[in-house]
């Protein structure tokens, strides 16, 4: 019974290696929406698991008080979790728990401070455009941006950031967020996820301007006017609001400079339906879900 209780947590941290290794040849747009849905189901299965075990761990110290908690909520054989089990389970749902935390308070933070900045130019010589989500954000731009670039690429950047905006990309980078800091295998994962929504902003400012090399240009640009030099790099100060940066600029530029990606109307779809059919069965089942709902999957 015990290692059922642990299968879907294996299953779908193996599947969000896998993506975090492998391209899929989707459009970004589907990519980013296949990344952040494994991403999040896989760090709810993970933490579901250890969540389970842990109950199950104080039910084997303290039987008393478990036989008021439901049966759906224990192992089906009555099991005794054994210490060496289940204090490391408890331990790593303390951990997630805190880093949860942390993680819910610095967004916070930095999106309130981000928001209050993005009222006016942000007096900055970094070259610096930044979507800030919610009501009261909008898109943040230094001056150093601006004498940066001329009128053509500043319309790039601001078509760029609003399709950020547009498509609520902060969520799928707070799920990215949530999956690396719970399953730490699972970086790569949100480094894929974060590359992938820069390129899906990017195809949608091409389709706004009309011109993929204008793109692409502009995002060099943006980048060498970044890049500091060789006297001041090592005093080269951290880019504020650390959550909004990016990067992967050359493979952002020669993907632009490639044929455009296919939109995917099929294939997209089917892909993420069936994972997220896939991995949110395997959620429901860590959690125990799907006996609480009496519909049992295993």
């Amino acid at each position: 019974m015990v290692w059922l209780t642990f299968l879907p947590a294996v299953l779908t941290i193996a599947l969000g290696a896998v993506l975090g290794e492998v391209r899929t040849p989707l459009h970004p747009a589907w990519t980013a929406r296949l990344l952040a849905t494994v991403a999040g189901a896989t760090a709810v299965t993970a933490i579901g698991t250890l969540v389970f075990v842990t109950v199950n761990y104080a039910a084997t110290l303290l039987p008393g008080p478990a036989e008021h908690l439901p049966e759906w909520a224990l192992f089906g054989d009555d099991s005794p979790v054994h210490a060496g089990l289940g204090v490391p389970a408890a331990a790593l749902a303390c951990a997630c728990a805190a880093g949860l935390g942390r993680l819910a308070v610095r967004s916070v933070r930095e999106t309130r401070t981000a928001r209050r900045t993005a009222r006016r130019v942000l007096d900055s010589d970094e070259p610096l455009a930044l979507a800030v989500p919610g009501r009261g954000g909008g898109v943040l731009v230094s001056r150093g941006l601006m004498r940066a670039l001329d009128r053509d690429q500043l319309r790039v950047v601001f078509q760029h950031e609003a399709s950020h905006l547009r498509h609520r990309h902060h969520r799928y980078l707070a799920l990215g967020a949530l999956a690396a800091g719970t399953v730490p295998v699972l970086r790569r994962l949100n480094a894929r996820l974060r590359f992938t929504l820069e390129r899906w902003a990017d195809e949608d400012a091409a389709e706004a301007v009309g011109d993929r090399a204008l793109v692409a240009r502009t995002i060099a640009q943006v980048a060498l006017a970044a890049a500091p030099s060789a006297r001041s790099a090592a005093a080269a100060p951290r880019p504020p609001f650390p959550a909004f940066s990016g990067s992967g600029v050359v493979q952002r530029v020669e993907a632009l400079l490639a044929t455009p990606p296919a939109k995917n109307p099929v294939t997209g779809p089917v892909t993420l339906t069936g994972a997220g059919l896939a991995t949110g069965g395997m959620a429901l089942i860590a959690w125990q879900l799907d006996h609480a709902l009496g519909i049992p999957f295993l």
